[in-house]
């Protein structure tokens, strides 16, 4: 009975944290449109704001998921909240290129903890049948955020600048600090407090970052998120520089864009979770080919409504596509392990962000336009089809 309250109280915990780190990683493709106007950023000096947060995320990931495991995930929840907070005050603050770019370098270290320690606290937390349920709860926040930032973001702009707007999910992040220190059980202290024997040892940090699972996973993971990451930091400014599309209309497609992402969310806890368990890959080849088809087809699509659609069903494909992906290192690999393969994993998927960028940047530079962007967005998806094949079966990896 105890257990079941305390699970009661853990998500809406940790819901309300990711939703600040959706809305912050979602909605800075908005904010970047009147940010770069004011400062008079070129698409490579946007670039370079985009990537540090990634490279930031993405060098923390393996530190953190460790820090997990010996230390707890409250003790992650509390530093990186706490980083994000601080990250996220000088960007508001900020006014040179340098500034904005190590806010959000330092903002994307923060950001790193957090899904590690979430994965960690479901994993101590639930039964294995729920933990997708639980972990794909926690993912439908991109898709709220997707819906609340785009529609929310432009009306505190036109209020209170971009600056303003950055400020107000500063607040959320403190919000979701006070919660994290005031009502969240420690649950790596109340393991080691009680008398129940260790069924396993740790495993060696060579074999987690060697576990076949845990390399595929990785790269899938890379490759999926340059799809994700493509779609929510770059769509604006593409709509907005080569299809002449207003900043209102913008955050509209955006937002419906957004719902796809939720939709996909629940769509994984409900249809994957209930009836395709341990036939995941299945589930992620068939989703892989979809969101390469409407990626190609997004670009193509001269109505905006279609447009719209088009770009609706790649988000939700992704989105699922990760969310399913996402559980399999609490499934498949022991726990002792799963905050160090978590963060190897997230790793993978924060590099996506790191080179989605880069990939834009390079790719509208050389051809003038979008076109060959969202062709490079198809390959992404399909080289996660092509590696989601080779992970192992369930039989083989609990053996491991």
């Amino acid at each position: 009975m105890e257990k079941t309250q305390q699970r009661k109280g853990i998500l809406p915990i940790l819901f309300l944290g990711y939703i600040a780190i959706y809305i912050d990683k979602l909605v800075i493709g908005v904010i970047a449109v009147p940010l770069a106007e004011q400062l008079n950023l070129s698409i490579d000096e946007k670039s370079y704001i985009f990537s540090a947060f990634f490279i930031g995320y993405s060098i923390m990931q393996i530190p953190f998921g460790y820090l997990n495991d010996k230390l707890g995930s409250k003790f992650v929840l509390i530093i990186s909240l706490s980083i994000i907070t601080v990250a996220s005050i000088v960007f508001g603050s900020a006014s040179t290129l340098i500034a904005l770019v190590a806010a959000r370098f330092f903002a994307g270290i923060g950001h790193a903890g957090y899904p590690t320690s979430s994965a960690r606290t479901v994993t101590d937390t639930y039964p294995m049948e729920k933990r997708t349920w639980a972990q794909s709860i926690l993912i439908s926040t991109s898709g709220i955020a997707s819906i609340i930032g785009p529609l929310l973001i432009p009306i505190v702009i036109g209020a209170f600048g971009w600056r303003g707007a950055v400020f107000c999910i500063a607040f959320l992040f403190v919000l979701a600090l006070i919660l994290v220190i005031w009502k969240l059980p420690n649950t790596h202290k109340e393991k080691k407090q009680s008398n129940q024997p260790k069924v396993k040892a740790a495993m060696p940090f060579w074999k987690v970052v060697t576990n076949p699972v845990v390399v595929l996973l990785f790269i899938a993971m890379c490759s999926i998120n340059i799809v994700l990451y493509t779609i929510a930091n770059w769509t604006p400014t593409y709509l907005a520089d080569e299809r002449g599309v207003s900043l209102g209309m913008i955050s509209i497609i955006i937002a419906i864009a957004g719902l796809g992402s939720l939709l996909g969310s629940f769509g994984t806890a409900y249809i994957v979770g209930r009836f395709f368990q341990h036939r995941e890959k299945r589930v992620i080849f068939v989703l892989a080919l979809i969101t390469a088809g409407s990626a190609l087809l997004v670009y193509q699509s001269e109505s905006i409504a279609v447009l719209t659609f088009w770009l609706f069903l790649c988000y939700m494909c992704s989105v699922m596509i990760f969310s399913t992906m996402f559980t399999l290192p609490l499934k498949r690999l022991h726990e002792s392990i799963v905050g160090t393969a978590t963060g190897v994993v997230n790793t993978g998927a924060t590099l996506g962000g790191v080179f989605a960028p880069m990939i834009v940047a390079q790719l509208v530079g050389a051809f003038g336009n979008y076109q060959a962007v969202f062709v490079a967005m198809a390959i992404a998806a399909l080289v996660t089809c092509v590696f989601v094949v080779f992970i192992p079966s369930m039989k083989t990896t609990q053996k491991a």
